[in-house]
């Protein structure tokens, strides 16, 4: 379960911070089938930082108790 997080928020960290892009179009596509937070895209920095240090805190997390 730790592995499907950190992926999840490392992929979304990636997003955040090097293809704001393809977040845009992610989140548009998104807005058909849920609302999304307004602020988390306008702070996408620290939003990417954030997911950025969970992701690596669930995978070290999920090695550790393998």
């Amino acid at each position: 379960m730790f592995y499907l997080l950190s992926i999840f928020f490392l992929v979304f960290a990636y997003l955040f911070l090097f293809a704001p892009s393809w977040l845009i179009r992610l989140s548009e596509w998104g807005n058909r089938l849920i609302f999304t937070d307004h602020n988390a895209v306008l702070h996408r920095k620290f939003t990417g930082i954030l997911l950025l240090c969970l992701g690596v805190a669930m995978f070290l997390v999920g090695l550790k108790y393998q």
